[in-house]
């Protein structure tokens, strides 16, 4: 029983923190209609995404553990956490600064490809709907 409650927690907490986190690309293509930003819109975003990248990470690693200690297990599960390790990875991948800015550009493309994303989500839907 206290697994289960483990599993719930961690789940409920991954989700709420993938939701704020990536509130973030709306948020910023909504603003990119009114650029030039003043300062502190930019210093805003630039916070934002440290905080986007932040947490997803703690997020991927609670749904880890969500996965983990539940019974929620299918293809579809299975893939939308290899989907979220692709998109955990090749964001912290787009921070290092060990990449050229090339290398940096095709991550972006492949990172924020919005299909990425509403595969992700079609994934987790299905898989908690089939449970």
């Amino acid at each position: 029983m206290e697994n289960e409650w483990i599993g719930e927690i961690t789940g409920f907490i991954s989700l709420l923190l993938f939701v704020v986190a990536n509130v973030y690309y709306p948020a910023r293509l909504i603003a990119n209609q009114f650029r030039p930003w003043p300062r502190n819109i930019a210093l805003f975003f630039k916070k934002y995404l440290d905080l986007h990248m932040w947490m997803n990470v703690v997020a991927f690693i609670l749904m880890t553990i969500h996965a983990h200690y539940t019974d929620d297990r299918n293809l579809f599960l299975y893939g939308s956490l290899l989907v979220t390790v692709w998109l955990t990875l090749a964001g912290l991948l787009m921070r290092s600064k060990k990449f050229s800015n090339d290398t940096k550009k095709q991550m972006r493309l492949i990172h924020t490809q919005q299909m990425v994303f509403v595969v992700w989500i079609l994934l987790l839907m299905i898989g908690h709907l089939m449970e």
